[in-house]
């Protein structure tokens, strides 16, 4: 190995040059090598911050990952699935919207597969809630595949499918600890490794939103819908998830296709706008009570309309429902029916035998 090779791309980057799908391939076989060094990876990643990644690096970058990660056997699911997820960092504390959006949506006949972490700057990630509920974290490709038949869900856990990224850790973590955003903060939900047909991804920041859509676009999926929460009268400027605490910009392509970004308020889903402390969540006991909640109808208004919300472009996504007046009947109707808690009882159930 060159021990030149990263140094030299790192310049490109001090240029402003884009690089090239196969500078991005070399890259990331640097970048995941014992022998690279830790000041030559540091190095990279701050001039690609500062230069700002493209579409395309994004895109080259997201399946360069994907092919190292460790394969889950659910080809035959991907075609029909969807994730839901987001990049994290707002930084917000709010509930995990995307994973309880995810029970929604499973507990409507829509298989998911959701690829996601523990906590890194919230107090309880989807991770901490899905082992809660029972979801072991490091099944093997035979429980997952029984789970999507039996539930409609599976949760591949990044750690465990992801094994190249222990060489970045320490980079990662020194980068975060000066307040550096990178590249690994976007890739997180673009590397499911399972190639779910249909996303709906939020991003902490807006001006990611076209960069990832076509980002994903680029990598074949069927449709995907990128949102961003602006938030009204609130410390909190933005969120990676649609709320209806203010105003919301989504991009997509697929079945919910848009031309450029566009701007939506609540009051397109027919709803009202309420405070963004409707949204709060806090460790794991505290989003669980939350949750429970939010099964018995007793959430705060604004978590529920967020919910119904996002599921509802989540439904539109994957071609559940034509419309998002539709996906918000239909979001309603599972949450006040039963079908959701029933839906949780039975994931409960269905993974007591298997080891956590």
């Amino acid at each position: 190995m060159d021990p030149n090779e990263l140094p030299q791309i790192t310049n490109l980057l001090h240029e402003g040059t884009d690089l090239e799908p196969e500078q991005v391939r070399r890259s990331i076989h640097l970048l995941v090598n014992e022998g690279t060094g830790h000041k030559e990876k540091i190095d990279f990643l701050e001039a690609l911050a500062k230069k700002g990644e493209t579409a395309r690096e994004l895109s080259e970058f997201a399946s360069g990952f994907r092919e190292l990660s460790r394969d889950p056997e659910l080809n035959d699911f991907a075609p029909q699935a969807i994730d839901l997820c987001g990049t994290g960092g707002d930084k917000a504390g709010s509930f995990n919207v995307s994973t309880f959006v995810s029970f929604v949506v499973a507990s409507a006949g829509v298989p998911v597969i959701k690829h996601g972490n523990r906590s890194v700057s919230s107090k309880c990630g989807s991770a901490d809630l899905l082992e809660a509920i029972g979801i072991p974290l490091a099944p093997d490709s035979k429980v997952l595949r029984e789970g999507l038949k039996k539930l409609g869900f599976a949760f591949l856990f990044a750690p465990s499918f992801h094994p190249a990224f222990k060489h970045i850790v320490p980079v990662r973590k020194e980068l975060a600890s000066r307040g550096i955003i990178t590249v690994f903060n976007l890739l997180g939900p673009m590397i499911n490794p399972a190639r779910p047909a249909f996303q709906v991804l939020g991003v902490y920041d807006p001006k990611y939103l076209e960069k990832i859509g076509q980002a994903l676009e680029g990598n074949k999926l069927s449709g995907a819908t990128i949102v961003h929460g602006a938030i009204e009268n609130s410390d909190v400027t933005g969120v990676d998830e649609i709320t209806a605490c203010g105003e919301n910009l989504l991009f997509g392509f697929g079945r919910f296709a848009t031309q450029n970004v566009e701007r939506w308020g609540p009051a397109k889903w027919g709803m009202s706008t309420y405070p963004f402390e409707h949204l709060s969540g806090g460790d794991l006991s505290e989003n669980l009570q939350i949750m429970k909640r939010l099964l018995d109808g007793q959430a705060p208004k604004g978590l529920q309309a967020t919910v119904a919300m996002n599921a509802s472009i989540a439904f539109m996504s994957c071609g559940k429902t034509n419309s998002i007046e539709e996906g918000v009947e239909l979001t309603e109707s599972l949450l006040s029916d039963g079908k959701v808690k029933s839906w949780i009882n039975d994931v409960s159930e269905f993974f007591k035998n298997y080891p956590k």
